[in-house]
């Protein structure tokens, strides 16, 4: 019993460091998985010659008991032989408690962080807001769903003018824990930048 005891106390000192350690391990997967596909999204647009768009879904995860609509899902695509965008990859649901921060990623601001009126004279239209079927619904049912997004080009580039409309560069922002949605200076993040010009995609963590 005084064994079992000695046990139980030390499992009870290590337990907060063990779930910090989990939910850190959580979010560096996530936020491998989101470079990996931008990666991809790169190399489909260069070898197949075709614009590929990157989709970022706001959604409510009604599978936890999230109702709060945020950013939780991602998914490519690429125009088919009817000229039509379709997915290239599977809908990639961000696992819990990963969301990417809204308001430290100015990929998701499309309007004063977003592309200005004159960069679009000169073609860039990116970030873009839309709405598309998704399966966002509860089992993944196809419902209506909001999405921001941007394109990798044939040869490499992005559709993204040089700087933010803020003079900012182009970043998304993964953060553990959706209490830290609310915080612009979390203790823990995975950043991902993207070159407009190159589109090379560099990691940035704490």
């Amino acid at each position: 019993m005084v064994v079992l005891g000695i046990v139980g106390l030390l499992l009870a000192f290590a337990a907060p460091n063990l779930f910090s350690l989990i939910t850190a391990n959580t979010l560096s997967g996530e936020g491998t998985v989101l470079r990996n596909q931008l990666t991809l999204a790169q190399q489909l647009a260069v070898s197949r010659s075709s614009d590929v768009e990157v989709r970022f879904f706001k959604m409510e995860n009604p599978d936890a008991a999230q109702t709060d609509p945020i950013f939780r899902a991602f998914q490519l695509f690429q125009y088919n032989t009817r000229g039509e965008l379709a997915p290239i990859s599977q809908y990639f649901r961000i696992r819990a408690p990963v969301a990417v921060h809204e308001g430290l990623s100015t990929l998701l601001k499309t309007s004063s962080g977003g592309a200005t009126e004159n960069d679009k004279k000169y073609g860039f239209d990116s970030p873009n807001a839309g709405q598309a079927e998704a399966p966002a619904g509860p089992g993944g049912q196809l419902i209506s769903t909001p999405y921001v997004s941007f394109r990798f080009r044939p040869d490499g580039s992005t559709d993204l003018p040089h700087r933010t409309a803020g003079g900012d560069t182009w970043y998304v922002t993964m953060v553990q824990g959706e209490g830290m949605l609310q915080s612009s200076d979390p203790d823990n993040y995975f950043c991902l930048q993207i070159n407009p010009y190159n589109g090379q995609v560099s990691e940035f963590r704490p």
